[in-house]
């Protein structure tokens, strides 16, 4: 039976799983984020809340706790980085925008549109959604993508089909059942029938 960690590393079975696994941890969290940085960001706070939780009960399992941590902590700044977009327009200063011959109703459209994608992306299924803003917001090729996840390019490529056709089904079903304004649009009803 390991001692509960009395504060010190050394007597810690946290601090010895996460030296002994970091960089097995590392390429854990690596099939959620891409970027270094927020790999390394999520490796130490899964550290501090381990080793946190630790101070006040023991953990049988230390290494599997490392990765549940991990995961929950990967999963929730992937989610916090696919509303970036989101937040930012919401956020965007409309006075710094050059105004074109857009009407008020178009922008409204294209922010509605833009609202009902990102509750399309968020209904993928999460290897789906994995690839999908992998490729969307951070721009990575898909060799590259197929090496942070550790599947084939082809398998990458599947998933952005798919992806992009449940996207676009998602949008255009939504804006025929509530019409660009949020009205209810038949006409679009009877377009969408007839693909």
């Amino acid at each position: 039976m390991r001692r509960k960690a009395s504060g010190h590393p050394a007597d810690s079975a946290i601090y010895d799983a996460y030296a002994q696994h970091q960089a097995a941890l590392k390429r854990f969290i690596s099939r959620f984020l891409p970027n270094s940085y927020d790999i390394e960001d999520v490796s130490q706070e899964t550290f501090l809340r381990a080793f946190t939780t630790e101070k006040g009960r023991e953990i049988e399992q230390p290494k599997s706790f490392l990765f549940r941590i991990a995961k929950h902590v990967a999963l929730t700044k992937l989610t916090q980085k696919s509303r970036q977009i989101t937040d930012y327009l919401e956020d965007f200063d409309e006075s710094e925008v050059l105004l074109t011959e857009d009407s008020v109703e178009d922008e409204l459209i294209a922010r509605e549109t833009l609202g009902i994608h990102c509750e399309a992306v968020a209904g993928l299924p999460p290897q789906c959604r994995r690839v999908y803003l992998m490729r969307k917001v951070y721009g990575m090729s898909h060799k590259e993508i197929a090496g942070q996840l550790g599947i084939a390019v082809s398998t990458v490529e599947k998933h952005l089909i798919k992806g992009v056709e449940q996207c676009d089904r998602y949008v255009r079903e939504r804006m025929a059942n509530t019409g660009p304004t949020g009205e209810n649009s038949s006409k679009e009803k009877v377009k969408i029938g007839n693909e």
